[in-house]
Parts: structure tokens; C-alpha cells; sequence
């Protein structure tokens, strides 16, 4: 049996509603476009044929079903089949955890219009989607689709506010032993994450003869390609597989290509990793595409330009921020470079995709051999540990601006719909904070001229740098 988004479970007296709600969850696509697969129940009328095992085929398609409907009436309690089913899921997951039965209030009356719904434990303690009015069925099926489709209830629309700003009003401790507590101001932290505003809604795959560690012969195979990666012999990418110019055809075999909706990803605990890593890869090569290289662990700086000691990236100040500087000590033979970078990732944190920029300072032999192992480590912690909370956020907002090119939404390419990312840090408010403390935004695309250097003599008074040999690996 396929595996099956929902298992319907209801009472006989309820069958023909029942019946029109099934085909109406068939008719509903897994993210809601016309290209992705449909929505599949399990209803006893279409799942169980003569002579099959009552209770197999229903502890089959139970243990298969991400979601239990039930359908709830009195009869429906009151019934044997209906309670052997709702009570097989309770008993492995008393809380319901994840919300994997979904309650439908459908009769509060008996048909014999004298019973009425007593909900016992556990659906006394479960929200249920109400379909007792059948002019609110538009409503409440919207409802019941999104939580099949694992998506979060719908929210309000945005208004104009209606109260404004309140002055911020700074108390004065009003004992001397209270002094330490902080100020009762409203505040705003940022984060160091962007947030992932949209996504392709399809994934492509086929079958490869590569494997999961043999991307350098694709690349040796097709020069440019669309980001991709590898997983149980299937190569799986945004780009559009059946176009017939698509140069990764040459990689794959064409007959086994396949798209999937990027919603059935986000559902599956392995796919959401997956998911992950193809957007890690086509943020790999956005990136590459701007002279910015990986060291294959996650950490990516700017790449020096050829010829001169320095690399400027342009700012929309006018003056530009040095992002990679050749460095020779006074009195040594010796030189190496110190480059601005940072661990760029893509994070699933909730029900919502992050991009995670964590800021650094990357040492390299020649420009472009990374100085590995513990050396490296210590000296990219040590010298971020000297800087203030303004001066990351500085370099957080940096990388914003080289994402986007100054842009309020930064787009990734990925051969079909490009990945957006808003521009500005995800930030929380707060009612408490420091009062008069506070940062001039115009100020923070100030930069130091000898940052590089005030890193790089740090650096050298470690000592570190021969402890072993760097290394360079392309992701």
C-alpha cells in the first residue's frame, strides 16, 4: 500500500458526507499548485475490496496514514469499528503528538434526535475543525487542508496600527539594591538570520550512475551546472530535468525523471535534510559566481583578485571594505592573507527556513589554501571573540549587503524560481533593554581601514600558523 496523507474514520450513518469529503481531499494538490500531486485518503469504499481482512487492511492503512481523520457524531462514539480505530492511535501516541489525529465535529445530535455528543478523553482536549454548518464548509475544509498538508493555521491581515509608538519612559531605580536590574524600555535584538521569504515549489530527480561522493566527475562532465546533489543513487535539483537544454541530462538517466512537490520534502524527516543541502549547495554556487570560495566546512571568503595585494568590495557609501589582504610582517620572509568570511548555512527552525551567518576571519596560505585544523580555529575564535556585539552585527549586515547586492530581497538562481531571502535580520522586541544605548544605522557601513591588519597581527603573535598544512576543498 502507497503511504496515504490521511485515514478517514467515521461512522456508516455518516457515508455519503463522508464520501463527498474524501473526493473533495483528492481533488486538493500536497502545496496547493496544479503541477503536484494530489492528496490521497484512505476510505474504506476505495481501499478495501472483497474478501480482504477487515483489520489488516485498516491496521495497514493506519500505520501508513500521516493523519487520522475522525469524524465525530454520536454515533460515531458509540460505534465498535470507529472506536477500534481511534483507540489503536490513541494508545501509541496518548498526546497526540504532532497532531496526528485530526478531529472533525460533524453531528452534536444523534440522528435519532435524542443523543447528543459526549466527548470523552482524549478528544475533550483536542481542537477540532467544525463542520456542523454546512455553509462553512468552504472554511472549515480550508482549515483541514492546511493541517494535512502540515502547514500552520492562517493568520489575520496586517492593519494600520491604530495606538502608535509610546514614548519610551526610563524609571528610576527606586532603591539602591536595585540598580542592577534592567531598564524598562522597549528594545529591539537582532539576529543573525535571514529569513527564506520563498522557495522553488518542485524538486527534480533521476536516477544517476554517480554517487553521493562523485560530484567532481559531473562537474568534470558538465562545465556550469545547475546546483544539485546526490542521494541513493538519485540526483535531485530545482532545475527543470525535462527541458531538453538542460545540461545535466548528460548525467542522468532521462527516463527516470521525476518531479516532486517541495511540500512532500518538508514532510519527510530525511527529505528536509536533503532539502537543506541542495539549498546549501545553490548558495555554494551563487556564491562562487561572486569570486567568493568554500573551504568545503561551511566557512566562505572572499577570494583575492588577481594581481593585487588587496580586494575591495564596493559599498554603497562609496568607499569600498577590503575583503582579502596580502599580509608580510615586518622582519619576515614569510606572508599569508587574512580574508573576511563567514559560516553561511540554511537552517529549518520551526516551520520556516533561515539562512544562519555567523562572521569570521579566514587565514590562507597563498590567497586560496585555507590554514587548516586547529590553527585555523583558534585563530578565526580568538580574534572574533575580541569584537563587540556592533561589530559582528556590522559584518552580519556586510554579508546581508554582498547576498543581495544592496537589495531588500537577495534571490539565489536555481535554474527554475530563485530562492528570496529578505535582506534585513530576523529581530524580536522586547520591553526591557539598556537605556541610551543605542546604534546609528548610518554608522555601521563605517569600516576600519586596518581591520585585516588588527586580525592578521593577532593572528601572528598566536604563533599558530605552522602547526600543520591547510587544505581546499570545493564543495
Amino acid at each position: 500500500m502507497d503511504h496515504k496523507d490521511a485515514y478517514i474514520c467515521y461512522n456508516s450513518n455518516d457515508l455519503d458526507w463522508v464520501k463527498r469529503l474524501a473526493e473533495q481531499l483528492e481533488s486538493e494538490t500536497i502545496d496547493g499548485t496544479k503541477t503536484a500531486r494530489t492528496l490521497n485518503v484512505f476510505f474504506d469504499r476505495w481501499d478495501m475490496g472483497p474478501g480482504d481482512s477487515l483489520i489488516d487492511k485498516m491496521n495497514e492503512g493506519m500505520s501508513k496514514a500521516r493523519h487520522v481523520v475522525c469524524v465525530l457524531s454520536p454515533e460515531f462514539l458509540a460505534a465498535d469499528w470507529p472506536r477500534f480505530e481511534w483507540k489503536h492511535i490513541v494508545a501509541s501516541n496518548p498526546n497526540n503528538v504532532g497532531g496526528r489525529i485530526i478531529p472533525i465535529l460533524f453531528r452534536d445530535k444523534g440522528l435519532d434526535g435524542n443523543s447528543r455528543l459526549n466527548l470523552p478523553a482524549p478528544f475533550r482536549d483536542w481542537k477540532y475543525v467544525d463542520f456542523r454548518r454546512a455553509s462553512d464548509f468552504r472554511v472549515s475544509f480550508a482549515d483541514l487542508v492546511r493541517k494535512i498538508r502540515n502547514m500552520p493555521p492562517e493568520r489575520g491581515r496586517r492593519l494600520p496600527p491604530l495606538a502608535g509608538n509610546s514614548p519610551a519612559v526610563v524609571p528610576r531605580p527606586t532603591q539602591p539594591e536595585m540598580s542592577w536590574l534592567p531598564d524598562s524600555v522597549p528594545e529591539f535584538i537582532f539576529s543573525n538570520l535571514l529569513t527564506v521569504g520563498d522557495l522553488p515549489t518542485q524538486i527534480w530527480s533521476a536516477n544517476t550512475p554517480y554517487r553521493d561522493d562523485s560530484k567532481r566527475g559531473i562537474w568534470e562532465k558538465v562545465e556550469d551546472s545547475q546546483a544539485f546533489i546526490l542521494r541513493s543513487g538519485k540526483l535531485y535539483t530545482f532545475t527543470n530535468l525535462s527541458n531538453e537544454n538542460e545540461p545535466l541530462r548528460n548525467v542522468i538517466d532521462c527516463g527516470t525523471i521525476k518531479p516532486e512537490s517541495r511540500n512532500d520534502w518538508f514532510l519527510d524527516p530525511d527529505c528536509e535534510r536533503w532539502l537543506v543541502a541542495l539549498l546549501n549547495s545553490c548558495l555554494t554556487r551563487s556564491l562562487r559566481q561572486k569570486r567568493i570560495k568554500t573551504d568545503g566546512k561551511g566557512r566562505f571568503y572572499f577570494a583575492p583578485s588577481q594581481g593585487v595585494n588587496d580586494r575591495v568590495w564596493q559599498m554603497p557609501t562609496g568607499k569600498g571594505r577590503t575583503v582579502a589582504k596580502r599580509i608580510r610582517p615586518k622582519g619576515s620572509d614569510s606572508e599569508f592573507w587574512v580574508h573576511h568570511g563567514a559560516r553561511l548555512r540554511f537552517r529549518l527552525l520551526g516551520q520556516k527556513v533561515f539562512l544562519v551567518i555567523v562572521p569570521l576571519y579566514l587565514f590562507t596560505e597563498d590567497g586560496y589554501s585555507t590554514i587548516g585544523g586547529k590553527a585555523a580555529g583558534k585563530l578565526s575564535h580568538m580574534w572574533m571573540g575580541k569584537q563587540q556585539n556592533v561589530d559582528i552585527f556590522r559584518d552580519v549586515l556586510f554579508w546581508t549587503y554582498v547576498l543581495g547586492n544592496g537589495a531588500q530581497v537577495a534571490t539565489i538562481e536555481t535554474g527554475s524560481a530563485p530562492i528570496q531571502i529578505e535582506a534585513v535580520p530576523a529581530a524580536a522586541r522586547m520591553q526591557i533593554g539598556l537605556a541610551y544605548d543605542r546604534v546609528d544605522f548610518r554608522t555601521l557601513f563605517n569600516f576600519k581601514d586596518s581591520e585585516l591588519e588588527d586580525a592578521a597581527n593577532s593572528a601572528k603573535e598566536s604563533n599558530d600558523f605552522d602547526e600543520e598544512d591547510g587544505e581546499n576543498e570545493e564543495e
